[in-house]
C-alpha cells in the first residue's frame, strides 16, 4: 500500500471525521441565473448581486477572474457566495449550523435581498436543477486559473473539444452531514442505497427547453440525442456525458473504513499545480499512483476531490451531491430529509433491506436511480408508494429525535395531493394543465410557498 497516498487521504479527509465533537449540518445551494430577455446574463446584474451582499451583509470579495471581475465573496460568519463554474449559476456555501432552520433563516435573508434586484435587471434566480435558458447562455467557464485548466482538460482528454463545461448548466442542493469515522461506511452505504428515492422525491431537471438551432454552445451529438428524451433528472445525464473523472456513482458496498480509503485512492488526479501559482491538466492518474512519485508535491492535492453523487468531502462531511436544486420555497426540504435519515439510520437501513428483499431487487441504488429518472418500473406502484411513505415517516421521526422543530420541512412531501410527486413530475403535470414553461419557471423562483400557488391568474397546486 502506498504510505504517502494513504497518509494524505487521512490528513485531508478522514482525520476530520475523527475530530468531530458535535453534529452539525450545512449545505451548498446552487441556483441558475437567467436573463428573461433570452440573452446571456448581463455583467451589471452579476456585479449588482456582489455589491448588494457587500453593502447589506458585510460580504468581502476574495476571488476574481483573471480580468478582475469578483466571483467569490465571504460573509462575516463564513458563508460564501460565488459563481459556480460559469456566470450562469450562483452558489451559497453555508457555514455549518446545529439545525436546518438556522441554515434556512440565514440563506433566505440573503436570497430575499438578491431577489429585489431581479425586476430592474429583467433577470431571474431559478429554483430548478438545470439552467432553463441554457440555449441562450454563454457556456464559457469562469476565467480563473482552475476553471481554465479544467476547460483545457476537456479539450485535451475528452470529446468536448471546445472545452465547454456542460455540467455547469446543472444546479444542486448539496447536503453536508457530519459523521464520526466508524459511522462513515454504513452511512455511505445507506445514502448510496437511497439514490433512487432521492430521484423519486427530488428530481427537478427536465431537459432544457430548446430549439434545434440557435444554440450559443456547440453541442456534442451525444447531448443533442439526450435532449430529445424524457428524463426527470437531466442533471444526471449532463454529469454522465461530461467525461470528467471522479463523477461516477459508487456501485459497491463499503465494509470498513479501509474500503473507504481504498476507494478514495482509486479516484483520479487530473488537475495539478503548474508550479507558478496556477494549474494545468494532466491525463487522469489514480491518486495512489500519482503520489507514488516523490517528485509530485503535496500541493497537487488542492484540486483533488470526489465529484460522486454521494461523496466524502475534505470538510469532514458526507456530501450528498445528487439532489436537484428545488423550487426556492422548498430548498431545504432535502436537507431536512437527509438530516432525519442520518439520525434514524438504523430504521432506514432496515426499511431499505426489507423493500429490496420483498421486491427481489439486486440492482444497486444508483442503478435503480437510473430507472427512476427515466420513469421505468422499479417495483409495483403500491410498493413504491408505501416505501416512500415509510421512508418519509422514518426521516420525520429522526427529525423529531433532534428536537429542533425541523420535521415541518417534510410536511408538503408527506401530505401532498399528488403523492409522491417530485418537482419534475409536477412540472409535467402543470404543463398538461395548461401552464406554460415561463409560468412554472417564475413560480419555482418564488421563495414564499403561498405565492407560488397562483400564477398568471390561475390556481396551480405546485
Amino acid at each position: 500500500m502506498n504510505g504517502k497516498a494513504e497518509e494524505l487521504i487521512y490528513r485531508h479527509f478522514l482525520n476530520k471525521f475523527s475530530e468531530k465533537t458535535e453534529s452539525c449540518i450545512s449545505a451548498e445551494i446552487e441556483m441558475p441565473v437567467v436573463n428573461l430577455k433570452k440573452q446571456p446574463v448581463e455583467p451589471d446584474f452579476l456585479q449588482a448581486m456582489v455589491k448588494l451582499l457587500e453593502h447589506e451583509f458585510g460580504f468581502r470579495a476574495v476571488g476574481f477572474t483573471l480580468d478582475g471581475f469578483p466571483i467569490k465573496a465571504v460573509g462575516r460568519v463564513g458563508d460564501v457566495f460565488s459563481f459556480e463554474t460559469s456566470f450562469n449559476t450562483i452558489e451559497f456555501s453555508m457555514m455549518k449550523k446545529r439545525s436546518v432552520t438556522e441554515l434556512a433563516d440565514v440563506f433566505y435573508r440573503y436570497l430575499r435581498a438578491l431577489k429585489q434586484l431581479e425586476k430592474a435587471h429583467d433577470h431571474l434566480i431559478c429554483g430548478i436543477g438545470v439552467n432553463p435558458y441554457a440555449q441562450y447562455a454563454d457556456p464559457s467557464p469562469l476565467g480563473t486559473p482552475s476553471m481554465t485548466a479544467k476547460s483545457e482538460f476537456l479539450r485535451k482528454f475528452t470529446n468536448h473539444h471546445n472545452g465547454e463545461i456542460f455540467h455547469g448548466f446543472s444546479a444542486s442542493t448539496q447536503t453536508h452531514l457530519d459523521a464520526k469515522l466508524p459511522e462513515l461506511p454504513p452511512l455511505l452505504n445507506l445514502l448510496n442505497g437511497l439514490a433512487f428515492a432521492d430521484a423519486i422525491l427530488f428530481a427537478n431537471s427536465l431537459p432544457f427547453p430548446h430549439e434545434r438551432a440557435g444554440w450559443a454552445a456547440a453541442l456534442p451529438q451525444s447531448l443533442r440525442y439526450e435532449l430529445e428524451k424524457t428524463v426527470l433528472c437531466f442533471r444526471d445525464v449532463l454529469w454522465k456525458l461530461c467525461e470528467a473523472p471522479n463523477t461516477t456513482a459508487f456501485e459497491g458496498e463499503y465494509r470498513s473504513v479501509r474500503d473507504v480509503i481504498n476507494h478514495l485512492m482509486a479516484l483520479e488526479v487530473f488537475i495539478v499545480s503548474d508550479g507558478n501559482g496556477g494549474y494545468k491538466p494532466i491525463r487522469p492518474v489514480r491518486f495512489s499512483d500519482y503520489f507514488t512519485n516523490a517528485e509530485n508535491p503535496e500541493e497537487d492535492i488542492c484540486c483533488f476531490r470526489s465529484l460522486e453523487p454521494v461523496a466524502v468531502s475534505k470538510h469532514g462531511t458526507i456530501e450528498i451531491r445528487q439532489t436537484c436544486t428545488q423550487p426556492l420555497s422548498e430548498i431545504f426540504t432535502p436537507v431536512a430529509f437527509y438530516a432525519g435519515i442520518a439520525e434514524n439510520r438504523l430504521k432506514a437501513l432496515e426499511l431499505v433491506g426489507t423493500f429490496r428483499h420483498e421486491n427481489g431487487l439486486s440492482d444497486s441504488g444508483p442503478a435503480l436511480r437510473r430507472k427512476a429518472i427515466r420513469q421505468r418500473e422499479i417495483a409495483p406502484g403500491k410498493a413504491i408508494n408505501r416505501f416512500i411513505a415509510d421512508l418519509l415517516a422514518i426521516s420525520s421521526e429522526g427529525l423529531k429525535m433532534r428536537s429542533l422543530g425541523e420535521e415541518t420541512y417534510l410536511d408538503h412531501l408527506m401530505h401532498g395531493k399528488y403523492f409522491p410527486e417530485c418537482p419534475a413530475k409536477r412540472q409535467l403535470r402543470l404543463l398538461n394543465e395548461g401552464l406554460n414553461y415561463e409560468d412554472i419557471l417564475l413560480a419555482y423562483g418564488k421563495m414564499d410557498k403561498s405565492s407560488t400557488r397562483r400564477n398568471a391568474g390561475k390556481e396551480a397546486d405546485i
